[in-house]
């Protein structure tokens, strides 16, 4: 049977079918299936902008968007491309072009997603679990090159200490072996945000009030009852609330700005996000007077003897640099570079202020460009930082899962007392810490609430 329609709710009145915690890419699939089911919605979020850690800016002169949060689609993303496709944004493929710094120059290098899939499929997924730091120290059979590679990426990459990353939640031990599809890595050539724009355009006007800068405090709660408490005094009143902030405001002290205090605190919330942490990340954007590196005989001088240039300046991976990780905005050609910091590099760079990390990030990529400090300073016109781990409305970039907390994720995503819902990228069990996983899990809770009503 057709939903009903529902009469425009009363804004004043704060009374709504179900709650929605946090404007992300979670929280807008969560609204568009609800209201699209029938459902009023009331979408809560902090910050002044929709879009949560997808943070994409626009300059005037600037050809392509400057990315300071999610900017990689990896993979084919059935959520992403369908999207896409419905809004007639361009993807681009990116290159599969690496660079590394050797002692006689830069080098090319193989994908290192290939590489690192052979080391994870030594991972056990049974029996007790252990750090990656733990397994890199057992396995003997690991060369010191695939020792130092498994630990950038998972520094990097999925920006975890490796001391707490699980080995059982990245073992690959009896999968299939990726697809050249599965590591592509591709990226929304209008800007990331063209995706959560086309989710709020999907939004039933008459259904759902978007509430932008206000901040959530308190979510009081009994079976069927959910009264949210804001920044500013104001309150909200539904059956049932679907929480889509990530992780560290769900772990961080009640007292702090950004933090959400729920009474009474659902036992499972606290035993899921004991199993779950926050990768920490900085990301700095370097806008430049012109594509330097393109000149012709720019890169062949950099490269050690034997390497032969592909032409593309796609990805400069320093293991033990400031910002160990640089990529271009190639196929699109214009003149950013973007460093990235994740796990401890990031947590270097803590409490610094945004110019002592441009410092920093200019440092790193002169010595990897083999270029004069000064003279790629003035070539420097902009440049965009954003600490994730000093953003009080995420509190680290994207999750992931500690030593013992394999099942909190799906623990995360069970429903309590047919009330309270719990969606965002790390409930997702396949595509944690990204946006297409953040779809996924808005859809799944929505579908959650329209099931059971």
């Amino acid at each position: 049977m057709a939903p009903a329609l529902l009469k425009p709710p009363d804004v004043r009145d704060r009374r709504w079918d179900v709650i929605v915690v946090g404007a992300g890419a979670a929280g807008l699939a969560a609204a568009e299936r609800l209201t699209g089911s029938g459902l009023s919605v009331a979408l809560l979020e902090g910050r002044s902008a929709i879009g949560g850690r997808i943070r994409t800016r626009r300059m005037r002169g600037c050809a392509v968007p400057i990315e300071l949060g999610a900017e990689f689609v990896h993979g084919r993303s059935e959520e992403v491309f369908e999207i896409a496709s419905a809004a007639a944004l361009l993807v681009d493929r990116l290159p599969n072009s690496y660079l590394a710094p050797t002692k006689s120059g830069l080098k090319p290098q193989d994908s290192f997603f290939d590489r690192f899939e052979r080391i994870t499929r030594l991972m056990r997924r049974t029996g007790r679990d252990r750090s990656i730091a733990d397994f890199l120290r057992a396995h003997r059979s690991l060369s010191p090159v695939q020792k130092r590679l498994a630990a950038s990426i998972v520094e990097g990459y999925h920006a975890a200490p490796l001391d707490r990353a699980s080995e059982h939640a990245l073992s690959t031990a009896g999968d299939p072996p990726s697809s050249p599809e599965e590591h592509a890595q591709f990226r929304v050539v209008a800007g990331y945000d063209g995706v959560t724009n086309w989710l709020r355009s999907r939004l039933e006007p008459r259904r759902c009030g978007i509430f932008l800068s206000m901040p959530v405090r308190e979510i009081r709660w009994r079976r069927r009852q959910v009264t949210v408490r804001c920044e500013d005094g104001q309150e909200f009143r539904a059956s049932r609330a679907i929480v889509t902030v990530p992780v560290g405001v769900l772990q961080a002290a009640a007292e702090s700005v950004g933090a959400i205090r729920f009474d009474p605190l659902p036992p499972s919330l606290r035993r899921a996000l004991s199993g779950i942490e926050m990768g920490r990340v900085a990301k700095v954007v370097l806008r430049f007077r012109e594509i330097f590196w393109a000149r012709e005989g720019f890169l062949e001088e950099r490269l050690s003897d034997r390497a032969r240039p592909d032409g593309e300046l796609g990805f400069l991976l320093a293991q033990t640099a400031a910002f160990p990780t640089w990529w271009s905005a190639s196929p699109a050609q214009a003149p950013l570079l973007t460093g990235w910091a994740g796990g401890p590099a990031a947590d270097a760079l803590r409490g610094l202020p945004p110019s002592a990390i441009l410092s920093r990030a200019c440092r790193t990529l002169a010595q990897l460009l083999a270029m004069d400090l000064g003279r790629l300073r003035g070539l420097l016109i902009g440049w965009h930082v954003h600490d994730w781990n000093a953003d009080p409305f995420s509190r680290g970039a994207y999750s992931f899962v500690r030593v013992g907390g394999t099942r909190a994720p799906a623990l995360l995503a069970r429903p309590i007392s047919g009330t309270l819902f719990f969606a965002g990228e790390a409930t997702s069990p396949d595509q944690s810490g990204t946006v297409p996983g953040a779809i996924e899990s808005g859809r799944r809770a929505a579908r959650q609430i329209v099931e059971k009503r």
